[in-house]
């Protein structure tokens, strides 16, 4: 039984690593690919509506997956489960479908990015019921909270 908590704490630890990893590449991905875009090919293009919603709804997600982490962290698997397949889910299909718009361009780093945080979500979301001893530090936290000095 002992071998089958420390199996499942260390796909916790993986998904929770895999959301930050994720969220990061992410993030920068989001915000280094609006100067790109609108410089490609050498020739001033200006934002449409939709590339500011896609930029902006993708810096979201990212932001989101990054606090995913949060609840892995603390145990909180039903949580950073769902989000982190909403926000996986949402950040791959803007990712190829901006494939759709610059067929030349390399978006290989957002869509792997997407897909981290995807397969964290799912990782979160199958042992979701699983009940696991909490890290010392959230335990530390709740019990602060119920006994303030």
């Amino acid at each position: 039984m002992n071998g089958s908590n420390s199996l499942k704490t260390a796909f916790i630890d993986i998904a929770a690593a895999l959301f930050v990893i994720g969220g990061v590449v992410s993030l920068v991905v989001s915000m280094v690919a609006a100067p790109i875009y609108s410089l490609y090919p050498f020739q001033l293009q200006f934002f449409s509506l939709l590339l500011a919603v896609v930029f902006i709804v993708g810096i979201i997600c990212s932001i989101g997956a990054i606090y995913c982490f949060k609840f892995t962290s603390q145990r909180r698997l039903h949580e950073a489960g769902m989000r982190g397949i909403i926000f996986g889910a949402i950040l791959l299909a803007f990712s190829l479908g901006l494939v759709g718009a610059n067929p030349g361009s390399n978006i290989g780093l957002g869509t792997a990015s997407a897909i981290l945080i995807l397969i964290a979500g799912a990782i979160c979301f199958v042992l979701r019921e699983s009940v696991l001893p909490k890290p010392p530090m959230v335990v530390r936290e709740q019990t602060s909270r119920l006994h303030p000095k």
